[in-house]
C-alpha cells in the first residue's frame, strides 16, 4: 500500500493534468483518511508528501472543491511536531497561496495562518523555507490579507530572518517585507515599530543581487505609500546612499524603481529637498544620474532628465551648492558594500 501511495504522489507531482487525472479518479478522500493520530509516522510522512503533490502546479490550480478537502487536514498536519511533516505540510501552504486573492482568502479562512506564522520561527531551514514563502504570499494580496499576515505576530519574526546565515531565507525575508511596504500607512508603521528599516536597508547595501532587488522594492514601494513622515525616517536611516550605490546596475527594472523612490523623496521632502540633493550629491548619486540621462531605456532616460531639471538645476541649489547641510543622518555606522564590491 506505501508503494502504492508513492506511485501516485509521483503522477500526481508530474504535471497539472497527472494531477486532475488522479484527482478524477478519486484519489483525494482516501489520501486524506490517512490524516489521523493512529497513522504511523512513516507512512503520515508520505501522505503529507502526497498531498503537498495535490496542491502544486498553479497553470490551473487545483478546484475550489479539492482545496476545500485538504485544508482541513493541513490544518491539522500544520500543527504537527514532525519536521518531515511540517515541511511538506508548509510547502502545500505555499502553492495554496501562490495565487489570485480568493485563494489566498480560502487558506486564511481555514484557521491555519496563526500555526503557518509560528513556523517562521523555526531553527530547521527545511520548515522555514516553505513557511516563509508561505507567510510571504498571503501579504501578496488585499491590504486585508496582509492584516491578517500582520495580526498573527508574523513581523516579530522579521529581524531574525532578515539577518538570516542563508541568503535564500533572507532573500524570501525581504521580498515579503516588500508586499507589506506596498500597503497601507499603518502597515508601513508596523514595519519600522519593529525596527526593520535599518535592516532592509543593510540587505540593499550588503545582500546578493537577487536580495538587493528586493530590498530596493521595499524601499520605493515605502516612498510611495508611506507618509512624509515616514519617508523621513527612511531617510535618516541612509536610504538614499544606499539607493545611489545600486543606480550603476545593469538591471533596468531596478534602476528604475531606484529612480521613482530618489523622486519621491525628493517630492515628498519640501523644506528638506536640498538636504538630500544633498546627500545624493555626496554619495555620488548624482554623476550616476547624470550618466543615467544617456540610458537606452525610455523610462529610465527621462525620470533622469526630470530628477536633475526639477532638484538640480534651480539657482537655490546652484547657488547654495558650497554651503553645510543639516539633515539629521542615522550616526551608525554601515559598510557601503561588502569587500570585492557588489556580486552580480
Amino acid at each position: 500500500q506505501w508503494y502504492q501511495r508513492r506511485v501516485r504522489g509521483n503522477i500526481i507531482g508530474d504535471g497539472p493534468e497527472c494531477r486532475d487525472y488522479v484527482i478524477h479518479h478519486g484519489v483525494v478522500d482516501p489520501v486524506i483518511s490517512f490524516v489521523k493520530d493512529t497513522t504511523p509516522l512513516t507512512f503520515l510522512r508520505n501522505i503529507v508528501w502526497v498531498i503537498a503533490n495535490l496542491c502544486r502546479n498553479k497553470d490551473p490550480p487545483p478546484s475550489a472543491e479539492v482545496v476545500q478537502k485538504v485544508l482541513p487536514a493541513l490544518f491539522s498536519l500544520v500543527q504537527h511536531t514532525d519536521n518531515e511533516v511540517l515541511t511538506d505540510a508548509c510547502w502545500a501552504l505555499s502553492y495554496l497561496t501562490d495565487g489570485a486573492d480568493d485563494q489566498i482568502q480560502n487558506v486564511l479562512n481555514s484557521g491555519v495562518a496563526p500555526y503557518l506564522v509560528q513556523h517562521l520561527g523555526q531553527t530547521d531551514v527545511r520548515v522555514l523555507t516553505p513557511a516563509v514563502r508561505a507567510v510571504g504570499n498571503i501579504v501578496t494580496g488585499s491590504e486585508h490579507q496582509t492584516q491578517a499576515a500582520l495580526d498573527c505576530g508574523c513581523l516579530s519574526f522579521f529581524p531574525a530572518l532578515l539577518q538570516h546565515h542563508k541568503e535564500s531565507i533572507k532573500k524570501e525575508a525581504v521580498w515579503t517585507i516588500s508586499n507589506i511596504t506596498a500597503g497601507t500607512k499603518s502597515q508601513i508603521q508596523a514595519v519600522i515599530d519593529h525596527g526593520l528599516i535599518p535592516l532592509v536597508i543593510n540587505a540593499l547595501e550588503t545582500g546578493d543581487f537577487n536580495t538587493q532587488k528586493e530590498a530596493a522594492w521595499s524601499v520605493s514601494n515605502m516612498t510611495v505609500n508611506g507618509t512624509p513622515e515616514q519617508i523621513k525616517y527612511l531617510i535618516e536611516q541612509q536610504a538614499v546612499r544606499s539607493m545611489c550605490a545600486l543606480l550603476g546596475v545593469r538591471d533596468p527594472t531596478i534602476v528604475q524603481v531606484l529612480l521613482d523612490g530618489l523622486n519621491n523623496m525628493l517630492e515628498t521632502s519640501k523644506d528638506d529637498c536640498e538636504d538630500i540633493c544633498r546627500m545624493i550629491e555626496d554619495c555620488g548619486g548624482l554623476d550616476k544620474i547624470e550618466e543615467l540621462q544617456k540610458h537606452q531605456n525610455k523610462q529610465i532616460y527621462k525620470l533622469a532628465f526630470d530628477i536633475i531639471d526639477k532638484f538640480f538645476s534651480s539657482e537655490d541649489y546652484l547657488e547654495n551648492d558650497d554651503e553645510n547641510f543639516n539633515f539629521q543622518i542615522n550616526s551608525s555606522e554601515q559598510q557601503l558594500a561588502p569587500e570585492g564590491g557588489f556580486n552580480f
